[in-house]
């Protein structure tokens, strides 16, 4: 697996608080923000860091962090394998595995469709849709109607600005992060299913996006058929929190 983690992609982290008794909200995000996210940007392949949450205040990992990079093999360097998971910010000094179920994976960027060329910073609300396709859909089909239909029809939507594709190259549990770090493992982590191979970002200008147009556009004869054989979709969406570094997510 790990020689297929090359090239440009992005390391996605979800997250929630898992010991709300001693960490709270505004713990969890000064320690991010003061502490783990510098510290990652100070990495000189790592340039820009992206803080999204959730607008659904019920789901179970609302904070999502995005940080894109022109080559996500460095995942796999010894340097990268040395982010501190300790800090003085966290209750006990942490580790933060012990205080957090973090998800993290690892995509390759497959496409960036950028019709409105508006640059970075005009960003303030993404639909994610990540999907793992059935038998009867090849990867080469779904990948045309992205780019042959969908992407287009998604670009006359008010307030669209961009989109960018990716395909899953790996990715790692809270446990499977506890066991990178040389930490013991816990009864608190439970196995989770494998996420969706493609993921879709799609990005607007602000959060009310009208849902009925982007609804509709699933109503062509080559959506039905594709969305047919769609055998999972999930579609968190999430409004900008904050960014670091150059705050550039594969803009030119």
């Amino acid at each position: 697996m790990a020689s297929q983690i090359t090239g440009p992609g992005i390391l996605y982290v979800n997250s929630k608080i898992a010991r709300a008794d001693i960490l709270d909200e505004a713990g969890y995000m000064k320690w991010y923000e003061e502490d783990h996210i510098p510290e990652i940007i100070e990495i000189d392949v790592i340039k820009s860091a992206l803080r999204w949450k959730d607008v659904d205040p019920k789901a179970d990992k609302p904070y999502l962090v995005t940080y894109p990079m022109q080559d996500i093999g460095f995942t796999q360097s010894p340097e990268f394998k040395k982010i501190a998971v300790h800090s003085k910010l966290l209750p006990g000094g942490g580790p933060i595995y012990d205080l957090a179920d973090i998800d993290v994976r690892y995509y390759g960027l497959i496409q960036v469709f950028d019709p409105t060329k508006l640059g970075a910073g005009k960003t303030k609300f993404i639909m994610t849709a990540a999907m793992e396709t059935g038998d009867g859909l090849t990867d080469e089909e779904f990948d045309d109607w992205y780019r042959k239909e969908h992407l287009g029809q998604l670009s006359h939507v008010p307030g669209y600005v961009r989109t960018t594709r990716y395909k899953l190259l790996y990715y790692r549990t809270n446990a499977q992060s506890r066991e990178l770090k040389g930490l013991p493992p816990r009864d608190a982590d439970i196995a989770t299913e494998a996420p969706p191979t493609w993921l879709a970002i799609h990005e607007f200008d602000s959060v009310g996006v009208d849902q009925k147009k982007i609804m509709a556009l699933a109503d062509t004869e080559w959506s039905k058929k594709i969305l047919a054989n769609v055998r999972q979709m999930l579609t968190p969406c999430y409004t900008f929190v904050k960014g670091f570094g150059d705050s550039k997510f594969f803009h030119e």
